[in-house]
């Protein structure tokens, strides 16, 4: 999650520095699974709660 919280801030403080390719190599590689695992986890500490 620490990768994705400096791209986030990347993107949002110094987005003229963004290079779109970067962006898509990050998100196929392992952003997206990383968000959906945290989603999950998230559900299940809501669900017992």
């Amino acid at each position: 999650m620490a990768a994705l919280a400096r791209l986030r801030n990347l993107i949002v403080h110094r987005y003229w520095l963004v290079n779109d390719s970067r962006i898509y190599r990050e998100a196929k590689a392992s952003g997206m699974r990383l968000i959906s695992k945290f989603v999950e986890e998230v559900r299940e500490y809501v669900e017992r709660g």
